[in-house]
């Protein structure tokens, strides 16, 4: 079986900014990488590009764009409003999410913690929520999907941060620490591929040196803080991407 990898976000450029270097790494390493976009972007920035009422048709070019840039081959975009991603009924969003899990059957599920990222944005916190919720859910029978059998995906992760980097962000303990090294320049394409969001690029990039050569993760589904970090998000599972990672920080495997 070919393993997966399901990124969950909010926003076109989220699946950049924090996850772009995993799901780089992991797509080159043939693991099916899939990419869930909730919100349209229409409250970001037009980088003076479009008017504000074509930002959101842009936005989604440039999502599209970056998708390419990180080779992500399966790629969802709903479109729910940007800024009131919290009001949507969870009775609406999470069967969708659920469907999704038991459609593509991930094996590790990445998406943002319950304080929403560095800049706990509600759009983040609400993605985070629904996100657990659907994991939870797509493990039962008796939640029903027409043609869908159940599946709970055996890894859930927050994303998180350097824990060496000073915050007074309440994120959750880093547990794994992903090498993104080689991925460090597509990451950064793909983030630029999203140049309505041109403004955020200094932001971006003192994010990136906080946290290293490397994007962080704590594992929901088997925290154990006191262990040491895995460098793997696939660790103990019976499936195992089927080639090895490319890192400029260590010796290659052959």
């Amino acid at each position: 079986m070919r393993p997966t990898l399901c990124v969950v976000v909010a926003h076109p450029d989220d699946e950049s900014f924090g996850f772009g270097g995993t799901l780089a790494r992991y797509g080159w390493q043939r693991v099916h990488t899939v990419v869930v976009v909730a919100t349209d972007g229409a409250a970001g920035q037009t980088g003076g590009l479009v008017p504000p009422e074509r930002l959101a048709e842009r936005r989604r070019r440039e999502l599209q764009d970056a998708a390419f840039i990180l080779g992500v081959e399966t790629l969802f975009h709903w479109e729910y409003p940007d800024g009131a991603l919290a009001d949507v009924p969870e009775e609406e969003i999470v069967p969708r999410l659920v469907r999704v899990m038991r459609a593509v059957r991930p094996h590790v599920v990445l998406t943002f913690g319950p304080e929403g990222g560095g800049n706990r944005h509600p759009d983040h916190q609400a993605i985070s929520r629904f996100t657990r919720a659907a994991w939870h859910h797509a493990g039962e029978s008796s939640v029903v999907t027409p043609g869908l059998a159940p599946w709970r995906p055996p890894k859930l992760f927050y994303v998180t941060a350097n824990p060496a980097e000073p915050s007074d962000v309440p994120y959750r303990p880093a547990t794994a620490r992903v090498d993104i090294s080689a991925a460090l320049p597509v990451k950064r394409a793909a983030f630029f591929a999203h140049r309505t969001q041109r403004g955020d690029r200094p932001y971006y990039e003192a994010y990136q040196r906080a946290q290293g050569p490397y994007e962080w993760y704590h594992e929901v589904t088997c925290p154990a803080p006191d262990r040491p970090l895995a460098d793997d998000l696939f660790v103990g599972l019976d499936v195992r991407p089927p080639e090895p990672p490319v890192s400029f920080l260590v010796e290659e495997c052959p």
